[in-house]
């Protein structure tokens, strides 16, 4: 099933939701109503049970070249930024959303994806986050997480340079989960979410969760965090069905 505005495509397929940036004129640049668009799919899809995992991409062969210029602007004097609403939605999204990059992903096309959870990136995209030379500081909470990724320096060099760096570089700073040539970088995004489709949803949802915390604490903290879940893993019908599947010798039916 196929939703959304003319520039942002929501398919639905199966356990699968399917965002696309599509404003190819623009390089998938995006505007206050792209944002709109996809932060009620992403509220609805975070609502729905029969949704499981969420793929993004962009149309065109291009993820998005960051903030349609003329629309950031009206945003600006209007005090209406959608994509602050854009970014709690995707911060906050419980279940896995996987993103197929190509070409360009530049400044919010950089970092939204510190808040996804598997990232395939074609050879050729170069990303980048150029919010110094626009006077402005960096958003999505790339200040506190890249330094925490790639170290101190190599943060303020990516950040107070906003130099542009390629899809080998990502990769090898772990931005990025697996870097292939343009013509299969669909296909392994597409593998990663039909196979997240068949997890167990609830299990899946929880290990997101600990992945994902932000919680002061040490190792036995989380530890005892993990504990907890498990605890209550082992007496859930996922569980069961897990077993039961291995005993079988079948795949889980979750």
């Amino acid at each position: 099933m196929t939703s959304g505005n003319a520039q942002v495509i929501s398919e639905k397929s199966g356990a699968i939701l399917h965002l696309i940036m599509s404003a190819p004129q623009t390089k998938n640049a995006l505007t206050n109503d792209m944002y709109r668009t996809m932060v009620s799919a992403l509220e609805d899809a975070a609502q729905d049970s029969a949704i499981r995992v969420v793929l993004l991409s962009g149309a065109g062969g291009v993820f998005t070249s960051g903030n349609d210029v003329n629309s950031f602007a009206q945003a600006v004097k209007t005090g209406d930024l959608a994509a602050a609403d854009f970014l709690r939605a995707i911060i906050g999204f419980p279940k896995p959303i996987v993103a197929q990059v190509e070409a360009l992903a530049i400044g919010i096309g950089t970092t939204m994806l510190l808040h996804c959870d598997l990232i395939y990136a074609a050879e050729d995209t170069r990303f980048q986050m150029p919010f110094v030379d626009l006077g402005l500081v960096p958003e999505a909470g790339a200040s506190y997480l890249v330094p925490r990724m790639v170290g101190q320096a190599k943060a303020a060099e990516l950040i107070l340079l906003g130099r542009m760096f390629d899809a080998g570089e990502a990769l090898e700073m772990g931005f990025i989960n697996a870097v292939l040539p343009a013509t299969e970088v669909a296909q392994a995004a597409q593998a990663a979410v039909d196979t997240l489709s068949k997890r167990a949803p609830v299990a899946m949802a929880k290990s997101k969760a600990l992945l994902r915390a932000s919680e002061p604490g040490n190792l036995m903290d989380r530890v005892n965090a993990e504990l907890v879940d498990f605890a209550e893993g082992v007496k859930s019908a996922e569980f069961a069905e897990a077993y039961t599947a291995f005993l079988e010798k079948r795949a889980p039916k979750f």
